[in-house]
């Protein structure tokens, strides 16, 4: 089995925590397979689920929505 790779989620760089937590997913499970950038955490997910909306349609200018769009880019490349 192979995985494509690990998308870390909820990070929060602002606290020593948040950055620890990342450090050690790069760390440890990048033998793995491809550490993909970070989604932030960000209550606009909450928000959408509540309108029964992917985020993209509900708030297609929030930042996470283009690193999700980065993320699938490179996923859909894979062999």
């Amino acid at each position: 089995m192979k995985i494509a790779g690990v998308v870390p989620t909820m990070h929060d760089g602002r606290t020593i925590q948040g950055s620890m937590s990342l450090q050690a997913i790069q760390e440890q499970l990048s033998k793995v397979g491809e550490i993909y950038p970070t989604i932030p955490r960000t209550i606009a997910f909450a928000d959408a689920s509540q309108e029964h909306q992917p985020l993209a349609l509900y708030n297609s200018r929030n930042p996470a929505v283009k690193i999700l769009n980065e993320i699938a880019k490179k996923i859909e490349a894979l062999p």
